[in-house]
């Protein structure tokens, strides 16, 4: 499977009639493995930043996280595993799998709580595959 199928077939796909705004696998070094058609430009210091959260639990608490100039409040997570961000009406799950980021961005009338399950489900599967 490519992996842009990881994204559209497994990302992007209806939960309970929702779907993610916009997501995206990204390589540890910032490249673009696959990503959804909307998915905000980001800068490579952002993925830095995320990527420095992992290895140094709430470092990104103070300032926010920043995907696309987006600043997202993070809030609750899972150190060193999972990242996820608030802002207004939506938010941002971050999950770190040995080679790869699992990004998605969601707005209401998806829940942070769907979000999570699609991100976290398949960062979990890449993770059990050696990615």
């Amino acid at each position: 499977m490519s992996w842009q199928a990881y994204v559209d077939d497994h990302l992007m796909c209806e939960i309970d009639g929702q779907h993610l705004s916009s997501a995206a696998i990204l390589g540890h070094d910032s490249t673009v493995w696959a990503q959804s058609p909307n998915f905000p430009q980001f800068k490579p210091e952002e993925i830095s930043a995320i990527l420095n959260d992992f290895e140094n639990p709430g470092s990104l608490a103070p300032t926010g996280l920043y995907l696309g100039g987006t600043k997202y409040m993070v809030i609750q997570g899972e150190p060193g595993v999972v990242i996820r961000g608030k802002k207004g009406t939506g938010g941002i799950t971050v999950k770190k799998t040995n080679l790869a980021l699992i990004i998605g961005v969601y707005d209401e009338p998806m829940t942070p709580g769907q979000c999570n399950m699609v991100v976290e489900r398949l960062g979990d599967y890449l993770l059990e595959q050696g990615f």
